[in-house]
Parts: C-alpha cells; sequence; structure tokens
C-alpha cells in the first residue's frame, strides 16, 4: 500500500477528483478512509457503500455526512460488521437504533441497545 495515497484518502482538503481516484484503489484501507472521510462526496460514499469489503462499508456507515437514506441501506446490509459500526454510533437517529435493537445478530442487538442507554437514558427508564 501506498502510504501516500492513505494519507490523502483520509485528508479533509484532498481534492474532490483525487478522493474520485482514491476510492478506486486495489487497496481496502485507502477506500476505507475515503469512506471516512468528511470531505467524501455523497455520490463517492454511495459508491463506496456497495464495496465488496464489509470494512469500506462499515467506514461508509460511521461518515458524519452519510445520507439519511444510505444509512436506512446499511440497515440491512448483509454483513454484521456493518450494522454493528452503525449500532455503535451515538449520533444515529434513535429509530434506526431501535431498528438495530431487533437485528437477529445478538451482538449487533446489544450493541445497538447500549447505544441507546448511553445516548437515551432517560428515554429508556420511562419505557421500563
Amino acid at each position: 500500500m501506498n502510504i501516500k495515497d492513505y494519507l490523502l484518502a483520509g485528508d479533509p482538503t484532498t481534492s474532490a477528483r483525487k478522493l474520485a481516484r482514491l476510492a478506486r484503489s486495489r487497496y481496502q484501507r485507502v477506500r476505507a478512509r475515503v469512506a471516512e472521510n468528511p470531505a467524501a462526496s455523497e455520490a463517492l460514499l454511495v459508491a463506496l457503500s456497495i464495496d465488496a469489503v464489509d470494512d469500506v462499508r462499515a467506514a461508509v456507515a460511521g461518515n458524519s455526512r452519510t445520507p439519511y437514506g444510505l444509512l436506512v441501506y446499511l440497515l440491512e446490509d448483509e454483513s454484521a460488521d456493518v450494522r454493528y459500526a452503525l449500532a455503535e454510533d451515538y449520533d444515529l437517529p434513535p429509530e434506526f437504533l431501535d431498528w438495530l435493537s431487533q437485528d437477529q445478530n445478538p451482538y449487533v442487538a446489544q450493541r445497538a441497545k447500549k447505544t441507546l442507554e448511553h445516548v437515551y437514558p432517560f428515554d429508556r427508564l420511562r419505557s421500563a
């Protein structure tokens, strides 16, 4: 892996054109860094959300600029790792965390419940 590409992929000042080139890297770590980059465009995040590598899709899930509709799509990702990344995101809308708290994977479901308890502790007490 080219360390320069890795650093550029994570740099929010990298141009959109360079990020688009880096998003096609053969190295998954570079693609994941692009997916984490707050400067990544919506179109780039959409393209990376269908990457074959779970870590890249999980990085898209963790990007604060990922659009709502794309998060909905990722809620049903085949990879438990991607859903887990969503379940541990404190900024995820509560309805998404509620959805993930019912996930068929017990680790994802438990993580979503813990995130809900941390972010909305008083809401959980009232519903108990």
